[in-house]
């Protein structure tokens, strides 16, 4: 994300007005997002557990007194202990297909959300589209809208909205993973992209088949 500005706004856009006042975001890299997502109306809790993006997030946010920076490993049960059950959101972006046990970091997450809290999930769709880039970036699936739904239905969830992003990004996805198996996507094809999402957001949604990206809230 970080050599595509204009598509991270658009990420943001998209995802901030699902947000609440007291947001727990699980994943949180080096705060690409949170830099965009955090207001100083409400508080902001971004979390990792890889030290050198801790080291970054917390000297990003030193001055931003509204956000708080603290480790947590997505599979560590003990970690999901020791935070207050006191979020009325909780953000993974692009990070639950990057567990091997999705359905138990869905689990660790509704325990600490208010029993009215909202889940805002980030996630790569189109299972079709899985190749050599995923595997490069990790992920262990791409999700479908049927496959999230029974996954949240199953794990103390109820799919509420969806929204299908990006979906003129299909076709270079399919052609760099799936066709030629590259493992990263050429920064002159990102660079192109980038500068011409501005279009791609004007027509995106009268393209009539899924997005790359889901931005779900449950």
């Amino acid at each position: 994300l970080t050599g595509t500005p204009q598509y991270v706004l658009w990420l943001t856009d998209v995802i901030r007005p699902h947000l609440g006042d007291n947001v727990l975001e699980i994943g949180a890299g080096i705060g690409n997002l949170s830099a965009r997502l955090m207001s100083r109306r409400f508080a902001y809790c971004a979390t990792e557990s890889d030290d050198v993006y801790l080291h970054t997030l917390e000297n990003r946010f030193l001055r931003t007194p509204n956000v708080s920076v603290r480790r947590l490993r997505v599979d560590a049960d003990d970690d999901f202990r020791q935070l207050p059950a006191t979020f009325d959101t909780v953000l993974l972006a692009n990070v639950l297909e990057l567990t091997k046990d999705d359905a138990a970091l869905l689990r660790r997450t509704r325990a600490v959300l208010q029993s009215d809290g909202k889940l805002v999930l980030l996630l790569p769709g189109i299972p079709a589209l899985f190749g050599t880039l995923d595997k490069t970036l990790g992920h262990h699936r791409r999700y479908s809208v049927a496959g999230l739904r029974k996954l949240l239905d199953e794990n103390g969830f109820r799919l509420e909205t969806t929204h299908q992003l990006n979906r003129f990004g299909v076709a270079g996805w399919f052609l760099y993973s799936r066709i030629l198996r590259s493992s990263r996507i050429n920064k002159i094809f990102l660079k192109l992209f980038d500068k011409s999402v501005w279009f791609v957001r004007l027509v995106d949604r009268f393209v009539p088949w899924p997005g790359v990206n889901l931005v779900v809230r449950s």
